[in-house]
């Protein structure tokens, strides 16, 4: 049985004309969709953040509250020295300034050589360009770590053309130092090197010719056009460029495994934080073990959460304007 109200609410809704008909269920289409993009966008948002409030609500707890069934969230004996702990243990300092000069440097020389190379693909018609930006895109498919092997040899005894042999008696050692990723960023042969030349690749290619032509015009050569009009408006890639190489290096662990045992940044401290907590600590109760690895893994991404923050609206421009998912 319907109600009263149900009743008149319908008897309105007749009387109504098409046009009027065609409003209401427009409103009402438009209300739904509204309700089922917020629903969803809640649960998405959900999902990405809840790792974050997972490891720094875990960070903060005591032993008792990891023994307490009714704690899930919010602790009840908050353990804020956690932190302080774990920073002794993975000597932050010394593994950050580590991390830091990996990152750092070789975000530099990929944004300096990977923009050249974007430039030239996209600008500079040769014979073999094809052949060259096939080779590039070769590059993102192949694993790093087929090439990890010959690659961990050439660095344990680099020498070029015999050259360091011949005046040095002998040739380089450069494990255990920043030389492995520095030089083939130098060269572009980084890391995800390929995937940053066609993101500039495809930012020049979508600037208009008039800028570089209005540019010759002026008497400006190949490099002052690129210098002065081309790299002014290429901000949006740099922003791109930047923020993902220096993430990508800061949490890559397969290589710093291999080059940097004796001077090991973030992530590996963080993969041996176990063994430096029960090694020190002499205590292996996960109950005391699991809140200090999680304060940890809060230390280690706690930079790049911070660089995010400052730098979100324009890496979200950036995206759009560089052609990154295009």
């Amino acid at each position: 049985m319907k109600t009263i109200t149900d009743i008149k609410e319908m008897l309105i809704f007749i009387k109504l004309n098409d046009h009027q008909k065609t409003t209401v269920l427009r409103k009402s289409k438009k209300f739904f969709y509204r309700v089922f993009f917020a629903i969803l966008f809640c649960g998405l948002g959900y999902i990405l953040v809840y790792p974050l409030i997972y490891i720094f609500t875990t960070a903060i707890k005591s032993p008792s509250d990891m023994l307490d069934t009714t704690t899930i969230w919010v602790a009840k004996n908050p353990a804020f020295g956690n932190f302080a702990a774990v920073w002794n243990y993975i000597e932050y300092p010394a593994a950050l300034l580590n991390t830091l000069m990996i990152a750092g440097i070789v975000t530099i020389l990929n944004l300096f050589v990977c923009s050249i190379v974007g430039y030239g693909f996209a600008r500079f018609k040769f014979k073999e360009r094809g052949i060259l930006f096939a080779l590039v895109i070769f590059t993102i498919i192949v694993p790093p770590q087929v090439i990890s092997l010959p690659q961990y040899l050439f660095f344990l005894n680099f020498d070029i053309f015999g050259i360091f042999s011949a005046i040095l008696g002998g040739t380089l050692n450069f494990n255990n130092s920043i030389a492995p990723f520095v030089l083939p960023a130098a060269f572009g042969q980084g890391l995800k090197t390929g995937l940053f030349i066609y993101i500039f690749r495809q930012f020049y290619r979508g600037m208009p010719m008039e800028l570089e032509e209005a540019g010759y015009i002026d008497g400006c050569g190949i490099v002052r056009t690129y210098l002065q009009i081309m790299l002014p408006n290429a901000v949006p890639a740099f922003i791109t460029v930047g923020l993902l190489s220096f993430v990508w290096h800061w949490s890559e662990v397969f290589s710093q495994a291999q080059y940097m045992n004796e001077n090991p940044t973030l992530s590996l401290r963080l993969i041996g934080v176990t063994g430096l907590i029960t090694r020190s600590a002499a205590m292996t109760d996960l109950s005391y073990v699991t809140p200090l690895k999680y304060a940890g893994v809060a230390l280690v991404i706690l930079p790049l959460i911070v660089i995010y923050l400052i730098g979100q609206r324009f890496f979200v421009q950036s995206v759009e304007r560089s052609g990154i998912v295009g």
